[in-house]
This record gives C-alpha cells, structure tokens and sequence, in this order.
C-alpha cells in the first residue's frame, strides 16, 4: 500500500494554516490506520528542497537523455521522479488553499509534469485516452477557502479549483474525485473552528471508510 500525500500550502509549515491543520489530521488517521502496513509519502510543494521543473522551451522540446546536457539532465529526472511517484501511489491526499479561484501557482507547474503524454495519458487517432484508472488511483482532494464558493451566488461561477483538478484526473484516466472542503474561512458571521472541527470529522470519517 503506496499513500502520496501532497501539501500545496506556500507557507506549509506554519500550523495555523487550514490546510496544513487537515493535513496533519490525514496523515496522523492514516499512520492509525495503516498501523505500519504500507508506506506514506509527504511531498511539500513549495519546500526548497522539493524540486519542481517548470515546463520552458527546453523542457516542452523532448530530446533524448544521452543528448541532455548535465542541467537539463537534471530537470527530466526530477520530472521523472514526480511521475514514477505519483503513478505508483494507490492512494492520493492533496491538501491545498484556494489562490485567486484556482490552484496555487506551484501546484500546477507539479501537475504540468505529471501531465506527460505516454506516461499518464497517451494520444491516439481519437483523441487522448488515459493511462491510469479508478481501480488502481483513488484521489482526495482537500480544499480550504475564506469564502463559500459551491453555495454562495456572488462566487459559484468562480469555484474553479474543484474542476480543474477533476479535468485533469479525468484526462489521465480517474473519473472519480473525493472533494472535502472547509470553507467561509474568512467571513466574520461563520464559527471558524466549527467549520474546521466539521472538515476534520469528514477526513477522518472518509480515511477510515476506505479499505485499504
């Protein structure tokens, strides 16, 4: 049993963070429930030390590996290394904040390299089929917001973030998406803790629902 657990929060080591608080609460049931039968990977998106290839001319124009030199050497590998982990996981966690309606920047130049033809999806006569399933990839995406997106009319239009990464995991294969969400975060008339202590509840509820 293969667990990715992927944070996207710029400031991923500050506890306070919504996120980084549900994330710890997923990772702590899961270290429950696995009881040391199987393995975890917690990936920092924005950690220094996590590198991160952004897709530039030279890293959209495939070459071969023997013809690379050292730095874009350097770059294919580490993007290999996203792909090689993020396909051998059964089970995903993202964690993450709304950024202006949409993923953070630095999440979407991660998921611009697990975007790779032949590796995750693959081109045909009919157009592009996945290359990854339900069956084998099961992703829980986990959402925090100051403001209420999927119930209040001013932002509903604008709850891009759920559908992002539902067209992306549905280009590569997984049609299906746990959504858990706690947001209102930052409106002065919502029970901030009462939201959050409702998302953790749902988290761990849905972890402990899963067979793995």
């Amino acid at each position: 049993m293969r667990i990715l657990q992927l944070m996207a929060h710029p400031d991923y080591n500050n506890q306070e963070r919504a996120a980084n608080r549900l994330a710890d609460v997923g990772l702590q049931t899961l270290q429950e429930k696995l009881k040391g039968q199987g393995t975890i990977e917690v990936v920092n998106i924005y950690d220094s030390n996590t590198f991160i290839p952004q897709i530039t001319a030279d890293t959209l124009n495939y070459t071969d590996p023997k013809e690379m030199s050292a730095e874009r050497l350097e770059k294919y590998e580490a993007q290999y290394k996203l792909i090689k982990q993020w396909k051998s996981a059964d089970y995903i966690y993202i964690y993450m904040p709304l950024h202006n309606w949409n993923v953070p920047a630095k999440f979407k130049d991660y998921l611009d390299n697990i975007l790779t033809a032949g590796e995750t999806f693959k081109y045909t006569k009919t157009g592009s089929v996945g290359l990854m399933s339900d069956e084998t990839t099961k992703v829980t995406f986990i959402l925090t917001s100051g403001s209420e997106y999927d119930t209040n009319y001013r932002y509903v239009n604008l709850d891009i973030a759920p559908q992002y990464i539902r067209g992306v995991l549905h280009m590569i294969g997984i049609n299906h998406m746990k959504l858990i969400r706690a947001q209102g975060l930052d409106m002065s008339t919502n029970n901030i803790e009462e939201i959050m202590k409702s998302a953790e509840k749902e988290l761990v509820g849905y972890i402990n629902s899963q067979s793995f």
